[in-house]
């Protein structure tokens, strides 16, 4: 008997007109709560998708703009490296040209000096024939 108080009060109410309206409050009044509860609900839901869609759209950009940094990054690496290797390039035909230099005046300077000592030898012989000639 945990609803005495509930039947007492139907008893006390003036027959069924009286009930029916009273019912229908009880119905009204528990259609309006589930009704703002399955509006609360639904714009719950709707926020939460919103924000879902933001945090997805952000989450989009951020790995655009994290893959935009990582090509950006090796193209300025590629470019980098392909200086450095025409920058490498250019000082290997430097220093080949250097050595050929180098080796030509080597060269030259040995001729020179190969030369200086046939001349020595050739103004010997001549010094020679001369005192010869003379005695």
């Amino acid at each position: 008997m945990s609803y005495s108080w509930f039947e007492d009060y139907l008893t006390r109410l003036d027959g069924k007109e009286a009930r029916q309206q009273y019912y229908e409050r009880r119905y009204a009044a528990w259609h309006e709560a589930a009704r703002k509860m399955a509006e609360a609900i639904v714009e719950s839901q709707r926020a939460l998708s919103s924000v879902s869609a933001e945090t997805q759209e952000s989450q989009a950009e951020l790995a655009q703009s994290f893959f935009e940094s990582v090509v950006s990054n090796l193209r300025d690496q590629v470019e980098s490296n392909t200086a450095g290797s025409r920058e490498l390039a250019e000082q290997v035909l430097k220093s080949q040209e250097v050595g050929w230099l180098l080796a030509q005046e080597s060269m030259k300077a040995q001729v020179d000096f190969l030369d200086s000592i046939f001349s020595y030898y050739q103004e010997s012989v001549r010094a020679a024939e001369r005192a010869t000639r003379r005695s």
